[in-house]
């Protein structure tokens, strides 16, 4: 079992969320969510990565294997309870990158 599935399972049981609970927050249904779980689907969508992320309060990266703590993904932009879209969404990670370039600049 990859680091992916073993987190998915990890973080899914320990907030006590059945695999229905958790394929209804996606969309999909029990049997596929069952699957990402048990490693039988390996090449899980980069969306539904980030959404199962939301779901488990982690980042896509804790899931993924590439960090060992678990960040959790909220941001001020994302707990203001505005509808943000996409594009506002990317612009705003753009800008955040914009200033910590800038600030990496002046030291």
């Amino acid at each position: 079992m990859s680091v992916l599935q073993e987190r998915i399972k990890e973080r899914r049981s320990s907030l006590g969320m059945t695999l229905l609970e958790v394929a209804d927050q996606l969309g999909i249904k029990e049997a596929t969510m069952q699957r990402y779980e048990s490693g039988e689907i390996k090449n899980i969508k980069h969306e539904t990565i980030v959404n199962l992320a939301k779901i488990f309060h982690c980042s896509p990266s804790y899931l993924m294997g590439w960090e060992d703590s678990i960040v959790p993904t909220t941001a001020a932009h994302k707990e203001d309870n505005e509808h943000w879209t996409e594009e506002e969404l990317h612009k705003i990670e753009e800008y955040k990158k914009l200033l910590l370039a800038a600030r990496a600049n002046k030291q």
